[in-house]
């Protein structure tokens, strides 16, 4: 997974290289499923960081992820995601995301997330402290 710094558009745009570690079943070879919603999540978490109202250090959680697959994608495909924050209200983030065929531009999947802004990052050394 790399960076897209050649993608024009808003937001954040990742690319994933197909690899057989990212198939669904090896006679089939197409990306799994899972590996399809991880780099959306991942890349819609990314994204937030460029939205304006973001405050630096902010840490942040998915709360809710709902990826819609449109069809299979080949592993001899590079994936790219491209995910916008929309808003961000108060403590959460909203984040609309696709991943497409890099070459062709053909949608594999849509996402959409939500995301808890300021969720703790560590051990709460309170906790169990009786």
């Amino acid at each position: 997974m790399v960076l897209d710094e050649k993608d024009p558009g808003p937001g954040i745009s990742v690319l994933l290289p197909g690899h057989p570690r990212l198939a669904d079943d090896e006679s089939d070879q197409v990306f799994h499923t899972g590996a399809i919603l991880a780099i959306i999540d991942n890349t819609a978490g990314w994204c937030i960081r460029d939205h304006r109202d973001y405050v630096e250090g902010t840490s942040m959680a998915t709360s809710d992820l709902r990826v819609d697959f449109l069809r299979a994608a080949s592993l001899t495909q590079t994936l790219r995601v491209r995910a916008e924050c929309e808003a961000i209200n108060d403590n959460v983030a909203f984040v609309r995301a696709t991943a497409e065929d890099a070459e062709t531009g053909l949608v594999v999947a849509t996402g959409l997330a939500t995301f808890m802004l300021g969720t703790p990052s560590g051990l709460d050394s309170t906790i169990g402290s009786d």
